[in-house]
């Protein structure tokens, strides 16, 4: 039996219920951001129970622009519930057996159904919106971020194993693919004029090496993967690599890691494009607006008529549906860029850290080889 199955199964469930209900425990690791609070990791069994109702840091709830939105919707709502409480008995000039409250009864029906179709709409349109921003951010972070630490990593365990241990070459390989990644999160934070100080201060470069990258004056993260391809070259002028196919394999590499810096490049300079995010913003408020002035003018008739009931779902729905609806949309204007210090930004130093600390591990492992390998590895040499 495995130390797993030996655990009592009441031990299993408590910590079961602990890891999913705990308010001793944080849902998510938080680090503070330039615009707030940044989500590094988080606990999806959390957010998965009743347990979810106790988060708010991290989250869409925290943006004030959403509560902001709710507030003008909700004056929307009361403004037009008011003139139909007043007016309810009210009769018109041309027809006397016609009051609002007859007039409202013969057309709640009509305006239910065209409120059911603006949310049907908005809803489509929506979710189309969002599959398209989160593969958009998902491209970055697999195919962009991804590609950068896989090239880095490559890079540097077949040069340890086939080409050199020197550790100043294999540190600027891990440095450079450091630095990469990080002057795309100055980039986009507009702070290309803190660089010397970000990464010297970081130990990413040496102060000469920022002055000689500085030089370049464009497309920084992009094109100090040229250094990558110097070192290469510079190995192969020394007559360390050992024949033009393992010097393609090295140069594929390197411009495994160049490329990924230009998928996330590409995808923050080219957007969605905008004219369809106007119209579906515009779409998303002109049914918001709508729903709080039929949900209003039902409102103040139920009201009138005293149906308790009736009156919280007619306000519920004008919560919760432009809620979602707006959090949504500034959900995917954050996931647009998470570069950019928002609250869902990529954590930049977390992955910063990792690369330094996995390349390190990777020619660790390769120092502290099996016995069997180590030992046939001696006799050859």
């Amino acid at each position: 039996m495995t130390a797993q199955e030996k655990k009592p199964l009441l031990s299993k469930l408590k910590d079961r219920w602990s890891e999913a209900y705990s308010v001793k425990t944080c849902h998510a690791t938080l680090e503070e951001g330039l615009h707030g609070i940044r989500v590094i990791d988080y606990e999806p069994s959390k957010l998965s129970t009743f347990r979810t109702f106790f988060v708010l840091s991290g989250t869409v709830l925290e943006d004030p622009v959403l509560w902001t939105e709710q507030a003008i919707l909700t004056v929307v709502f009361f403004t037009c519930a008011a003139p139909v409480y007043y007016a309810f008995h009210l009769r018109g000039h041309i027809d006397e057996k016609l009051s609002v409250n007859h007039w409202l009864d013969a057309q709640e029906a009509n305006m239910r159904a065209f409120s059911t179709i603006m949310t049907t709409l908005a809803a489509f349109l929506l979710s189309f919106y969002t599959s398209i921003t989160v593969n958009r951010w998902w491209t970055i972070r697999t195919a962009g971020i991804g590609a950068i630490k896989a090239a880095a990593m490559e890079l540097e365990m077949y040069i340890h194993q086939l080409v050199t241990e020197d550790e100043k070459v294999l540190s600027a390989i891990r440095r450079y693919a450091r630095a990469s990644l990080a002057l795309l999160f100055l980039w986009r934070r507009d702070e290309l004029g803190s660089v010397k100080t970000e990464l010297v201060g970081r130990g990413i470069l040496y102060e000469d090496e920022c002055d000689q990258l500085l030089k370049c004056n464009h497309n920084l993260h992009e094109s100090i993967w040229s250094w990558q391809a110097a070192i290469i070259s510079m190995l192969n002028d020394e007559g360390k690599i050992k024949g033009p196919p393992f010097l393609c394999l090295l140069l594929s590499k390197v411009s495994q890691g160049r490329e990924g810096v230009q998928v996330i490049a590409t995808h923050l300079s080219v957007k969605v494009p905008m004219q369809y995010v106007h119209l579906l913003g515009l779409m998303v408020k002109i049914h918001n607006v709508v729903i709080a002035v039929l949900m209003g003018i039902l409102f103040g008739a139920a009201v009138r008529d005293g149906q308790t009931i009736i009156c919280s779902q007619l306000f519920g729905r004008t919560v919760l549906m432009p809620i979602l609806f707006n959090a949504i949309l500034l959900i995917n204007a954050e996931l647009s860029d998470p570069f950019d210090g928002g609250s869902a930004d990529f954590p930049g130093l977390k992955y910063d850290k990792a690369i330094e600390a996995d390349g390190k591990a990777i020619i660790s492992a390769a120092e502290s080889l099996p016995a069997f390998i180590a030992q046939r590895r001696t006799a050859k040499q």
